[in-house]
């Protein structure tokens, strides 16, 4: 009997310990399965955004350079985590030349060919391979994207599916943040505006300061999406920022609390002699109906001539542009045309009910009167419907298109070149004002309407003035 239940035990023993060994393994199995797979996906979505690229982009781009590109981007990624003096960090070089070997083989003019990519595949498995723990595919293929996306010109860009999302945000003209305007220059993140009431202006943060830090990240490299991102964040939460002013040699740490900001992208007021005043800081969602508003409430205090101060608007959204460019000259006129590198054409025409079509207008540029800006003043030149003042516009000229991608990321690619209707290319170029004035502000200062060293502004109140209440247009000839 005492035999029979050993034998039972040892039997059950085996059995479980069958069961387990074969439980895990097949859960080994499962996991490199979704370990493949998930790679398999992340794949895919580099090789959705090559053929994007290879589509649609403004140039004529061999897949061999894009790839290049992507594998820099990738390999290059490693740096901040490889020690220069480990083995492993010899994967860079490694990986580059298995990517030119690779490729040096491959035919051109195959926008996706399986040589090409197969190269691109041999080198993320060689960098898998060797940082499998600290790299995830998905920030290898993000990395390879990045570099790709960013080799083509400064104003494409690669989002990842956060900074996609606050992009969204900020079309919408409303997020949780603190009320800073950030730029890149002079190789810094720095500070060009802040929004009035904001918790960045009640910190005491002005314009021209450099950012070093953002909490505990260095600015140095950073992309400005995410340098953006990173002040941005719920309501009621901090964000630190070290900063660096003027010709101080110390930086000094400020810790300011999130608050929802809400910007409003066209502010009015009416000034002497029935002149209405309109400042469109970008264009968002909702500028062509605030336009509107504002324009209607401006008539209803008697407005016969309009200043409308595009002064340091970064631009926006196409379309809105149009729509506000619509609100002032003839319904079906072109207000911008643009050229993919097919050379095709496509017109944006002014849409119906246009009731401002005759006011005297003049505009306000400068030197950061950029895109959407340029395609209002642009447009309103070409039709003789106003007169600009101020100083060459900054030329970006060019459409970016923005594409998701399948897995909630987006690529951000120039696809075409804005004209404005008699031809004239915006882009490195600019729109030339009609009267050129040059500011007297100091940098940093405040543009403050009424003020005497504001002579655009002045110029263009005098002008204006000058002019008879009853002109149906205004142009440099009234002058």
């Amino acid at each position: 009997m005492k035999k029979v239940l050993n034998k039972k035990t040892i039997l059950l023993t085996i059995i479980l310990l069958t069961l387990l060994t074969t439980g895990l393994g097949l859960s080994i199995f499962i996991n490199k399965l979704t370990t493949e797979a998930d790679r398999s996906k992340d794949f895919e979505v580099f090789k959705e955004a090559l053929t994007i690229v290879r589509k649609n982009y403004v140039e004529e781009i061999p897949s061999k350079d894009l790839i290049h590109n992507a594998i820099q981007g990738m390999v290059g990624s490693l740096d901040s985590h490889a020690d220069p003096d480990t083995p492993n960090h010899t994967i860079r070089k490694d990986a580059k030349d298995i990517f030119m070997k690779k490729l040096s083989g491959t035919t051109e003019g195959k926008p996706d060919s399986s040589e090409e990519l197969k190269a691109f595949k041999d080198t993320f498995a060689a960098v898998r391979e060797t940082y499998e723990e600290e790299h995830q595919p998905k920030h290898l293929i993000y990395n390879a994207i990045k570099g790709m996306i960013e080799s083509l010109d400064s104003h494409s860009e690669f989002m990842t599916p956060e900074q996609y999302q606050e992009m969204q945000v900020d079309a919408k003209g409303e997020f949780g943040g603190i009320g800073i305007k950030l730029a890149v220059q002079g190789g810094m993140l720095t500070v060009t505006g802040l929004l009035n009431g904001t918790p960045a202006s009640r910190a005491g943060i002005r314009e021209g300061d450099k950012i070093i830090k953002i909490d505990n990240h260095l600015t140095k490299d950073m992309s400005l999406q995410d340098a953006i991102s990173r002040t941005r964040g719920n309501p009621s939460t901090p964000v630190r920022l070290m900063i660096l002013r003027g010709g101080s040699k110390q930086a000094q740490d400020y810790t300011i609390i999130r608050e929802m900001i809400t910007i409003k992208s066209v502010s009015s007021q009416m000034l002497s002699d029935g002149i209405g005043y309109i400042k469109i800081n970008q264009f968002q969602k909702q500028t062509a109906s605030e336009l509107s508003g504002a324009l209607s409430e401006l008539q209803q205090k008697h407005m016969h001539a309009l200043i409308l101060d595009l002064r340091n608007n970064p631009g926006g959204l196409v379309f809105s542009a149009v729509d506000v460019a619509g609100q002032f000259i003839p319904s079906g006129e072109i207000v911008v045309y643009t050229k993919n590198k097919k050379g095709e054409k496509k017109e944006y025409l002014s849409r119906e009910n246009n009731p401002y079509s005759s006011i005297p207008i003049i505009i306000l540029v400068n030197e950061k009167s950029a895109s959407a800006s340029e395609i209002v003043a642009g447009a309103l030149k070409d039709w003789q419907r106003a007169a600009l003042i101020g100083t060459r516009t900054y030329g970006k000229g060019s459409v970016q298109t923005l594409v998701p991608l399948k897995d909630g990321s987006a690529i951000k690619i120039t696809t075409a070149k804005y004209y404005t209707p008699k031809g004239t290319s915006i882009q490195t170029t600019g729109i030339t004002p009609d009267i050129v004035v040059t500011p007297r502000f100091r940098e940093g200062q405040k543009i403050i309407l009424d003020n005497k060293d504001d002579v655009q502004f002045q110029s263009a109140l005098k002008l204006l003035q000058s002019t008879t209440r009853h002109a149906r247009s205004l142009s440099v000839s009234h002058f």
